[in-house]
């Protein structure tokens, strides 16, 4: 067991110090769109996840209105919260003023979101089937009336600190017919410390809609941040409650590769989104069962080694990484095992050339 905690450790500390000294992470790609539906140019900013060792992978597609400011906390917040949600893309659309208000550039704004920005996103990047539309205060108000209409082919909608003094909202939330006729997309709906003109309408609005059964709906008041700074907490409770028990737990992680691939297909059924497991999780929970001691633990790992070779086509090179890095901390057994396991999955690697038949027969049994 101690073995095993140090070696948990000692990987930890090389996943930090590769952070540390790594080149400062870029919000995104800056674009420039000519939009015929807005008749002006319109700037937009695309994140992608870095490279994540499954190449045909899919992202669900945050799109972010306010990204001219809110782009940073957003690409900030999902690296916070890394490995209990999806990777993300981030697409930040330069919007304000008028163009969000509901009453007047509202449809011209949507249409430009289904006909010209969603096809350009999903032609050019590798963006899944899967969109959320996510707003924070004047554009949180465009989100939720873009809700209550219905007509965009979004996935969910998040609405953080929305605009909700001039009644607009609960007007049209009020006068919604019977909870269970009522078939919307899932809505998150957050408040930050914002004053009797917000606050009263909120809990009007979340008392409304809690309980519904005609759609999903999640909400959480954030009374110690400010309208500037809820923008964090409330996009990790909004992501975290959109996805629970995304990250497999400790021991479906020991339990094997079967257990692996039927967590990550129960994801993948549940969201129609193609879940994976990181590579690093994958490095992770191979060191440890090579570490183990135990032959039960040691018999896992070719299991997921092929899980991870043959059925993910995962490249074999993260894997040889481990076979260097216990061997250099101090697990020269650990180390022999894990590559006479890795080679029996893959022979073709070079490391399996050059190791002596007698290694192999001795670590095989």
């Amino acid at each position: 067991m101690k073995k095993i905690i140090t070696l948990c450790a000692l990987l930890s500390s090389m996943t930090l110090t590769t952070i540390a000294f790594s080149e400062p992470r870029s919000i995104g790609e800056s674009r420039t769109l000519n939009s015929k539906i807005l008749g002006k140019e319109k700037s937009i900013q695309v994140y992608l996840p870095a490279e994540t060792g499954h190449p045909d992978q899919k992202f669900p597609v945050l799109y972010l209105l306010h990204g001219q400011w809110d782009m940073l906390p957003a690409v900030a917040t999902l690296d916070l919260i890394a490995t209990t949600v999806p990777e993300f893309m981030v697409v930040g659309i330069d919007s304000r003023g008028p163009e969000l208000n509901v009453s007047d550039g509202a449809d011209t704004f949507a249409r430009f979101l289904q006909l010209e920005l969603f096809p350009l996103i999903e032609e050019e990047y590798p963006a899944a089937d899967y969109r959320i539309l996510s707003g924070h205060s004047h554009a949180g108000k465009f989100v939720m009336h873009q809700w209550l209409m219905d007509a965009l082919p979004l996935t969910q909608y998040f609405a953080f600190s929305p605009s909700l003094d001039d009644g607009y909202l609960l007007d049209k939330i009020q006068r919604l017919p019977n909870a269970k006729d009522i078939q919307l997309k899932p809505l998150t709906l957050t408040m930050a410390s914002e004053g009797e003109h917000m606050y009263t309408p909120y809990t009007k609005i979340e008392s409304l809609l809690k309980g519904n059964s005609g759609f999903l709906f999640s909400s959480s008041h954030f009374p110690e941040e400010s309208h500037r700074s809820t923008k964090h907490p409330s996009l990790k409770f909004a992501l975290q409650e959109s996805f629970p028990e995304w990250a497999p737990s400790g021991p479906v992680k020991m339990s094997g590769a079967a257990g692996i691939k039927k967590h990550y297909d129960t994801l993948s059924n549940r969201y129609g989104l193609s879940a994976l497991p990181s590579i690093e999780m994958l490095q992770q929970i191979t060191a440890r069962y090579s570490v183990g001691g135990s032959p039960e633990s040691h018999a896992k790992l070719q299991p997921m080694f092929h899980y991870a070779l043959r059925d993910l086509n995962v490249s074999a090179a993260p894997f040889v990484e481990i076979v260097d890095y216990l061997t250099e901390n101090g697990y020269t057994e650990a180390s022999s095992i894990y590559l006479a396991a890795l080679c029996r999955t893959e022979d073709s690697i070079d490391r399996c050339r050059t190791m002596p038949p007698n290694q192999q027969r001795k670590n095989i049994e």
